[in-house]
């Protein structure tokens, strides 16, 4: 069959691909700069281009165009979202990503000494970086009922930090019964599309977050925080009477410190 009339045939059936079980598109450069696409045809659509082509579906060598990629489903997947080039995810992933590059001792976003409401750093004992998410939004608990839709580019940058090696932990003050339903609702979104991020929640009635924070820094070294409100980042913000008294502490937002929406609220 001449390549012309193969490439028709085949254009013929993606206008005619409705309502089939699987299908594949993969683009391929063709010599003389033509275009063409795979596809696997259902019986729907074989019948349709019998009834108006005389062309025998049959004989169309799907494979001599290029490899395909067979779907579960008779939709095409949404573009992966790109990582925003402003605002404060971006600034999260430019932070972390340079963090990657820097020499010598390394210092986390942790204070070294809170109370004294300088934004001195505490050293990183251990070289993996992590970010970490507080997924709790401002005076609340992280909502437990599923169909969560986060920002496609909070995903993004997740996914692209844990692709330069670094890992992604998450906290909420939820109790432990409740994390499994936490790592479903972090699997079925994406944000954790492994399942195996460190998950950090309340594990005794008290337990205050800054704790939980430390114990972090004892396995990673944090590189930056992503919270919705400032006590994400520190725990002194839930006792000062007089926030201004923490203006020094600042500096930190945007250089470690990042306020971003609760991702799951």
């Amino acid at each position: 069959m001449p390549a012309r009339a193969r490439l028709l045939l085949l254009a013929a059936a993606t206008l005619a691909l409705q309502g089939c079980v699987a299908l594949a598109l993969v683009p391929v450069a063709a010599s003389g700069g033509l275009l063409a696409r795979n596809v696997i045809f259902g019986e729907r659509t074989r019948q349709a281009i019998a009834e108006g082509n005389a062309i025998d579906p049959d004989d169309v060598d799907v494979a001599a165009y290029a490899s395909f990629t067979l779907l579960e489903t008779s939709e095409l997947p949404a573009p992966a979202a790109a990582i925003p080039d402003e605002g404060p995810l971006a600034a999260l992933h430019t932070f972390a990503a340079r963090a990657l590059a820097e020499e010598g001792t390394r210092y986390s976003v942790l204070l070294d000494n809170p109370a004294s409401l300088s934004p001195t750093r505490a050293r990183c004992q251990k070289e993996v970086p992590a970010v970490l998410v507080d997924l709790d939004p401002a005076g609340a608990l992280v909502p437990l009922a599923m169909g969560a839709a986060p920002d496609p580019a909070f995903v993004a940058v997740l996914d692209d930090l844990r692709r330069k090696n670094v890992a992604i932990a998450w906290m909420t003050d939820r109790e432990p019964t409740e994390a499994g339903r936490i790592r479903e609702m972090l699997l079925a979104t994406r944000l954790d599309p492994t399942g195996r991020d460190p998950l950090f929640v309340q594990r005794y009635p008290g337990e205050t977050r800054q704790s939980r924070r430390r114990a972090l820094l004892e396995t990673h070294c944090l590189v930056a925080i992503a919270g919705d409100e400032r006590a994400d980042f520190d725990d002194l913000y839930t006792y000062l009477l007089d926030q201004s008294a923490a203006s020094p502490l600042e500096a930190m937002l945007g250089s470690g410190w990042f306020l971003v929406p609760a991702p799951l609220d």
